[in-house]
C-alpha cells in the first residue's frame, strides 16, 4: 500500500512541478509578441496517481486564420489610402489646379481679342499657354512620382515577404527535427511560425494550413502556393512587353516561374498594385485625354485663321509619339507601326487601350480594352489596301479618330498582337511649338462686304470657317480663294439668290428662302467652300454680297473669338468642357479617397476585434497565472506530504519487521 501511495505522491509532485514550470513559462512571456499561452494536460492513472500528457498551446486555428484575414484587409486599405490621400491632397491643391491655368489662358485670349494688333497682349496669351503646358507636366509628374514610390515600396515589400516565407520554411525544418527527437511539441517554434504568418498577411491575403506532418504550408487566397513544407517560393516582378506600365508578378519555384493573377491579392502588396492599376493609370490617362483634347481643338481652330503675319495659322501645341507595344518576339514589328490622333477628332479618343492585330491576309482589326482588360466596343475591321493614304503614308480610321501607318505590313503575321494607349503619358509629352504670340491666328482668313448699291439694310457677316485645307476647301495655299470658289451672292428676289464664282459664273441657285443664315449651306456649297455667310435681314432684288481675302481688317478677331470659345465646348469625349472634366476628375479622386478611408477605418476596427478575440484565448493573463501558481504550489506541497506519509508508513512497517 505504501509503495502505491509513494508512487501516487511522486506522480503528483511531477505533475505539479510540470504545471509550475508551464505557469512560469507563461508568466515570463507575458510581453512576448506572438506567444501563445501554454497548458500542461494530465490524466488519472488506472493504477493510481496522475499521468502527464503534453504541454500544448492554447490556440484556435479558426481565430488565428481570421486575424490573418482581417490584418490583410486592413493593410490593403491602409496602404491604398496612404497613397491615394497623398495624390488627393496634391491634385486638389488650389495652387496647382489645372482649372486655374485653363481659365487664365482663355482669359488672356479674350483680352488679346480686344486688340489683335497688340504684340504685348499676344505675348501675354502665349505665356499663359506656356504656363498651362507646364502645369500639365507638373500634374503628370505628381502621378509619375507616386508610381515611382509604389515601385520602390513594392520592391521593398517583396524583399521582406520573401524573407518571411524563407523563415517559415526553415522553421518547418526545425519543427520536424525537434518533434522527431522528442515527444513534446515545439511550441515556441510554432509560435514564431504563427507570428511570421501574421506578418506575412500584412503583405498578402494568405491561407495557412498544416499538412499530415503538422508542418505549415502557405497559399495565396487564389490557391497559389508560397510555402510548401520546407520549400519556399519567391515572388518577383516580371516585365510585361505589352503593358510596360503594368505590374505583373510571378512565383518562382527555382527551375521555373508561374504567372500570378494580381487581382485580389490583398495586403499592402495588393493595395500598391491596385492603386497603380486602378487609380494611377486612370489619373495618367485622364490627364492625357485632357491634354489631347486641348491640343487638338486649339490646333484645329488655329489653322482656320490668319496669324499676325497674315499667314494661315499652324499648330500651337505638339503631342508626343504614341508608343506601340507587342510581345517580346514582335518588338521589331511594333516599330513599323505609327499611330496619331486624327486632326479634329480628339473627342473620339477614349482612355482605353487599343489592340491591333491581323486577322487574315488582307484584314486587320482594332478593339478597345478598358483598364480591367475587357473589350468595350465591337472590333473595327479594315483592309489597309482599300484606304486612302496621305502624303506621309497614314490612313484614317474614322470610327476611332486615329491615323495609322503600317510601314512593314508584309512583316506582320496573322494573330500578331500590338497594343497602344493614346492617352498614356500624353500630358507629360504635351508641348507648345509656337514660338511667340504672333503665331496665334486671331483673324478670319476671309472677309465679306455688302454691296454699296444695295437697296436693303441687310448686312452680310461671316458665319463660320470650317476648313482651310487647299486640297479640300476654297482656299488656295497662298491664302487666296480659288477663282472657282464662291465669291458673290446675288439676290434675284427677296427670297431667291444665286452663288457666283469670281468670273460671275453661277455655281448654285436657291429659291423660296425664308431665313437668311448659312446661305452657302442652303446652296449645298458650304462643305467644299470651307466657310459660310449669313445676312442680317431680308434683302431686296439686286442686292449683292461679296466674299474675298481683300476684305480682311487688321483688327479682325473672328478666329480669336472662336479660339476663346473652345473653353465652352464639350471637348472631352464629346461630353464635357475642359474645366468641367478636370473638376469631375478631382471630385472622383476626393470621393475615392473618402471611400478608401472609410474602408480603412472599419477594417481596423474589425482587425482589432479579431486580435482581442485571439488574446482572450491565447494571451497570458497575469491574474490567472497567479491563481494557477498558487494552486500548483499547494498541490506540490500536498503531494510532498503524501510522499512523506508514504515514507513514514514504509519506515514503520520496516520497524515492525525488525
Amino acid at each position: 500500500m505504501s509503495s502505491n501511495l509513494y508512487s501516487i505522491g511522486l506522480s503528483g509532485l511531477q505533475s505539479s512541478n510540470a504545471r509550475i514550470n508551464t505557469t512560469g513559462q507563461n508568466t515570463s512571456n507575458v510581453d512576448t509578441e506572438g506567444y501563445s499561452r501554454q497548458r500542461t494536460d494530465t490524466t488519472s492513472s488506472p493504477v493510481g496517481g496522475v499521468v502527464l500528457r503534453d504541454t500544448s498551446r492554447l490556440v484556435d486555428n479558426f481565430v488565428s486564420s481570421q486575424v490573418r484575414s482581417d490584418t490583410s484587409t486592413f493593410s490593403y486599405y491602409d496602404t491604398y489610402h496612404s497613397m491615394i490621400s497623398t495624390s488627393d491632397s496634391l491634385l486638389a491643391e488650389d495652387s496647382i489646379s489645372l482649372n486655374t491655368y485653363i481659365n487664365n489662358s482663355f482669359d488672356a485670349l479674350q483680352t488679346v481679342n480686344n486688340d489683335p494688333t497688340s504684340s504685348s497682349l499676344r505675348q501675354l496669351a502665349h505665356s499663359s499657354l506656356s504656363n498651362l503646358v507646364q502645369q500639365y507636366h507638373t500634374l503628370s509628374g505628381v502621378v509619375s512620382d507616386q508610381e515611382g514610390l509604389v515601385d520602390a515600396q513594392l520592391a521593398s515589400s517583396l524583399g521582406d515577404l520573401n524573407t518571411i516565407t524563407t523563415k517559415i520554411s526553415n522553421l518547418n525544418e526545425q519543427i520536424l527535427r525537434q518533434e522527431g527527437l522528442s515527444i513534446s511539441p515545439a511550441n515556441e517554434l510554432r509560435d514564431q511560425q504563427e507570428l511570421l504568418a501574421k506578418d506575412l498577411s500584412k503583405y498578402l491575403d494568405i491561407k495557412a494550413q498544416f499538412n499530415d506532418n503538422g508542418l505549415m504550408t502557405i497559399q495565396l487566397a487564389n490557391g497559389q502556393p508560397l510555402v510548401m513544407d520546407q520549400f519556399p517560393t519567391e515572388l518577383k516582378v516580371s516585365p510585361n512587353p505589352l503593358h510596360p506600365k503594368k505590374i505583373d508578378l510571378v512565383v518562382s519555384f527555382g527551375d521555373y516561374e508561374v504567372g500570378l493573377k494580381t487581382q485580389g491579392l490583398g495586403g499592402s502588396v495588393g493595395g500598391l498594385i491596385d492603386y497603380r492599376s486602378e487609380f494611377s493609370v486612370y489619373a495618367d490617362r485622364t490627364l492625357g485625354q485632357h491634354a489631347i483634347a486641348l491640343a487638338d481643338a486649339m490646333n484645329t481652330q488655329n489653322k482656320k485663321g490668319l496669324d499676325a503675319d497674315g499667314q494661315f495659322g499652324k499648330d500651337l501645341f505638339s503631342l508626343g509619339d504614341i508608343n506601340v507595344y507587342s510581345t517580346a518576339d514582335n518588338l521589331n514589328k511594333a516599330k513599323e507601326i505609327s499611330v496619331r490622333v486624327s486632326a479634329g477628332q480628339s473627342a473620339k479618343i477614349t482612355k482605353d487601350t487599343y489592340e491591333l492585330n491581323r486577322t487574315d491576309d488582307n484584314l486587320f482589326s482594332i478593339k478597345k480594352i478598358n483598364a480591367e482588360g475587357k473589350s468595350t466596343d465591337k472590333a473595327i475591321t479594315f483592309d489597309p489596301s482599300l484606304l486612302q493614304k496621305d502624303n506621309n503614308g497614314y490612313f484614317k480610321i474614322d470610327e476611332l479618330g486615329l491615323d495609322i501607318r503600317l510601314d512593314g505590313i508584309d512583316k506582320i503575321d496573322k494573330d500578331d498582337v500590338f497594343q497602344f494607349t493614346p492617352t498614356e503619358g500624353a500630358a507629360a509629352k504635351l508641348g507648345l511649338v509656337s514660338k511667340n504670340g504672333e503665331a496665334i491666328a486671331l483673324s478670319a482668313p476671309i472677309g465679306v462686304s455688302t454691296g454699296s448699291d444695295n437697296l436693303s439694310d441687310a448686312r452680310v457677316s461671316l458665319t463660320s470657317v470650317t476648313n482651310t485645307d487647299p486640297e479640300t476647301s476654297a482656299f488656295s495655299s497662298d491664302g487666296s480663294l480659288y477663282p472657282s470658289a464662291p465669291h458673290k451672292i446675288y439676290f434675284t428676289s427677296p427670297s431667291s439668290y444665286v452663288v457666283q464664282n469670281s468670273s460671275g459664273v453661277e455655281l448654285a441657285k436657291v429659291e423660296n428662302v425664308i431665313e437668311f443664315s448659312n446661305l452657302l449651306e442652303k446652296a449645298g456649297l458650304s462643305n467644299e467652300a470651307g466657310f459660310d455667310v449669313s445676312v442680317s435681314s431680308m434683302p431686296k432684288r439686286g442686292d449683292e454680297f461679296s466674299v474675298g481675302t481683300d476684305n480682311i481688317g487688321q483688327s479682325d478677331n473672328f478666329n480669336g473669338l472662336a479660339l476663346a470659345d473652345l473653353q465652352n465646348q464639350s471637348l472631352i469625349d464629346g461630353k464635357a468642357t475642359l474645366v468641367k472634366s478636370f473638376s469631375g476628375f478631382i471630385s472622383y479622386v476626393g470621393s475615392k479617397t473618402a471611400e478608401i478611408e472609410g474602408h480603412a477605418d472599419s477594417s481596423e476596427i474589425v482587425m482589432n476585434e479579431s486580435i482581442a478575440r485571439r488574446d482572450r484565448l491565447s494571451a497570458v493573463s497575469l491574474d490567472e497565472e497567479a491563481v494557477n501558481l498558487l494552486k500548483y504550489q499547494q498541490s506540490y506541497s500536498a503531494s510532498a506530504q503524501v510522499v512523506t506519509a508514504a515514507r513514514t508508513t514504509f519506515e514503520t512497517l520496516l520497524g515492525i519487521m525488525r
